[in-house]
């Protein structure tokens, strides 16, 4: 990440334009801005994202982009740029790796039916920590949004990280401090939720924001109250009490999610409905491997900081699905030291060593399965493409061919009575309530095109033929002159 102190002071501050002087768009824009005076504001005009004044001068510079005038001849002149709607997402995503926020304002209505100046509002404020889209992720590595509360007075601390895009979270309540923030910098958040206190208030180590986070300062009394965190977990998980998620007794702890979920619900501006079960990670029951034997044993990283050949996630990583690829993230983090789970992994590694085809044939059929969880995010949360549905559809009909890929037989035999009970308890457990959706895939299949728009304002979402009703309101909009003329 690179230091942004140089691109957030902007060489052209925008003039003090009278009021009385602003047109009734730049009035508007001026009062949604007052709003996200901590994010650039990428305001939509037709088929572009516009951003002025300073926000302009800053973008265009970080992006590399035209910096121009709204009104070049004029006598107050307003620094602009923009960037493309359809292609928004690259230069979004350019910014928060650069550890901005961009506060994307929207057209909340039809400006072909809108009466004056177009209502917008911001929909979101995209971070580092809460992108969703493919284009602002890396396949196999979470992407975790994180918060941290130590508690001098009792000596009790805790730290929990959120992947936004796949709905799962974690975190750990514990008594030593240094342990608190190694954990912190071993899951390695893009954004890292503190109180506004001071860095030896807090306690932060030395160096600790090396560039692989981003710092996000909240009100100590405002985000890490104790009640108002209790109430935003409740809320979140659509639970009674904090002991359907092992969070009580865990005063900081609860601090630290409730911060998390408060900031999350300020940026994202909607429900947080998707997010799965919180996990307690119990320190007894997994190997703790603190970031310097992580580092000197280059498990995610070289010891020159760099990703990729030469490190042992890399050597290990065959997987095929980028779920798979999380999951193996996840455990080389912090691996099982719980005997009977490290068991009833080794019993289902050895079935697939010691039958060789079934997992041939499950590697096959996992090449049709796409990132299932992110796909789910995003069209759960109204941020989904026609494409994610279409990918969903095609993921959903393969779920079948996994399942019987565990039904393959040896080469040259043909399928046989259902060999199952040879499996191992767990994969038992899992191959019996396995559920193919093969209803919604059929749904899907019939409903999505195979050649769908790029935004599902655009049309020719759906097949012809679907929906017969669909089909006469579709025909009226594209035809509905000729049917004029006809009648």
């Amino acid at each position: 990440m690179t230091d942004t102190s140089a691109l957030n002071a902007p060489s052209h501050p925008a003039p003090d334009i009278p009021r009385e002087r602003l047109t009734p768009m730049f009035a508007q824009y001026l009062a949604v801005k007052k709003n996200h005076q901590d994010a650039l504001l990428f305001y939509r005009m037709g088929d572009f994202y516009e951003l002025f004044f300073d926000d302009a001068v800053v973008a265009a510079k970080a992006l590399q982009i035209t910096l121009t005038s709204r009104n070049p001849q004029a006598e107050y002149q307003i620094p602009m740029c923009g960037v493309p709607h359809h292609s928004h997402l690259g230069y979004v995503r350019r910014l928060t790796d650069l550890g901005f926020r961009v506060a994307i304002c929207e057209q909340i209505e039809d400006p072909r039916t809108a009466k004056g100046l177009v209502k917008r509002e911001v929909k979101r404020v995209a971070t580092a920590g809460t992108m969703v889209e493919d284009e602002g992720l890396s396949a196999k590595e979470h992407n975790y949004l994180g918060a941290l509360y130590w508690n001098r007075e009792s000596s009790r601390g805790g730290f929990t990280w959120l992947d936004y895009s796949t709905g799962n979270w974690s975190g750990l309540y514990c008594k030593k401090e240094d342990e608190l923030w190694q954990w912190a910098r071993k899951m390695r958040p893009r954004e890292l939720i503190l109180p506004d206190l001071t860095d030896d208030e807090l306690g932060l180590p030395r160096s600790f924001f090396d560039g692989a986070m981003t710092p996000v300062r909240l009100p100590l009394r405002g985000s890490f109250d104790r009640k108002g965190a209790e109430a935003r977990i409740l809320e979140a998980q659509g639970i009674k009490e904090l002991g359907a998620v092992g969070l009580n007794g865990k005063d900081e702890l609860v601090r630290a999610c409730g911060a998390l979920l408060g900031y999350l619900t300020r940026t994202q501006k909607q429900a947080l409905e998707h997010l799965k079960s919180f996990e307690l990670l119990s320190l007894s029951r997994h190997l703790i491997i603190d970031e310097v034997t992580e580092r000197n044993l280059e498990i995610f990283r070289k010891l020159d900081g760099k990703k990729g050949p030469g490190t042992l996630w890399q050597i290990l990583d065959d997987t095929i699905s980028p779920m798979g690829g999380r999951l193996l993230e996840e455990r080389l983090r912090h691996p099982w030291r719980d005997r009977k789970q490290i068991d009833e992994n080794a019993d289902i590694v050895q079935f697939f060593y010691d039958h060789g085809h079934k997992r041939a044939a499950l590697r096959r059929a996992l090449e049709d399965v796409r990132d299932l969880e992110r796909l789910f995010t995003r069209l759960s949360i109204n941020r989904g493409t026609p494409k994610d549905m279409l990918a969903l559809g095609q993921s959903l009909a393969a779920l079948g061919s996994v399942r019987n890929a565990l039904e393959a037989p040896p080469p040259g035999r043909y399928a046989g009575p259902d060999d199952s009970e040879n499996f191992p308890l767990k994969l038992l457990s899992m191959y019996r309530s396995w559920d193919d959706m093969t209803d919604v895939a059929v749904l899907l299949g019939n409903a999505i095109s195979e050649t769908p728009p790029p935004v599902i304002t655009e049309g020719g979402l759906f097949k012809s033929g679907f929906n017969s009703e669909l089909d006469e309101l579709i025909d009226l909009v594209e035809h509905g002159e000729q049917r004029l003329r006809a009648l």
